[in-house]
């Protein structure tokens, strides 16, 4: 992405030599959430890619971003839960259930834990899944619709972090049931394959 702005780019060249003024210091403070220029809620900022220091900062910030998604559109958060297991079995006792759901995706292989969804959310496809039907790293996409079969998902160990009307389930780490999510996330054509 080129900036057009050139002020911006007169502080990115001035940046690159050390010369930087306090002129420059102001203008890269009105690009700093929490200022009072900043709103995330009003455009551009509410559209604008986000980077951070930690995983789990980026965790909050998409967890936030989905719930205010679904105020917006008016429907329910589709929270998928992560579904753990141990020597072949489902986790159930809830002491380790909440410890597992609460581990950062860094300590996960960058598997979420609680993944949320709305119909319509901006998405970024994190890993090559088909390079020749163009599903790859970086690539972005609206989430359409979830496949997935019914279960029950117990909500005690799950933190308040998200609204009362969230619909839960099991988030399946399997391959094919990730394809078929990213498949409906990209909103492609893609019965010539099947």
């Amino acid at each position: 992405m080129r900036t057009e702005d050139i002020r911006y780019l007169q502080l990115h060249e001035r940046l690159r030599q050390g010369q930087c003024s306090y002129e420059d210091y102001e203008l890269l403070l009105t690009r700093v959430v929490g200022q009072p220029t900043v709103s995330l809620r009003e455009p551009p900022w509410n559209q604008a890619p986000m980077l951070v220091f930690r995983n789990e900062i980026r965790t909050q910030l998409n967890h936030r971003s989905a719930n205010h998604n679904a105020v917006e559109v008016g429907t329910n958060l589709i929270l998928c839960v992560a579904q753990d297991f141990c020597k072949g079995k489902a986790v159930e006792e809830p002491a380790l259930l909440k410890k597992l759901l609460e581990l950062s995706d860094s300590k996960t292989e960058h598997l979420p834990s609680l993944l949320p969804l709305v119909p319509g959310m901006p998405v970024i496809i994190t890993q090559n899944i088909a390079t020749e039907l163009g599903l790859i790293n970086g690539m972005n996409g609206i989430f359409k619709q979830l496949v997935y079969d019914l279960d029950s998902v117990s909500t005690d160990s799950l933190s308040n972090t998200f609204p009362t009307n969230v619909q839960y389930m099991h988030w399946s780490k399997s391959v094919n049931q990730k394809l078929n999510v990213i498949l409906k996330i990209c909103n492609r054509n893609l019965s010539q394959y099947q």
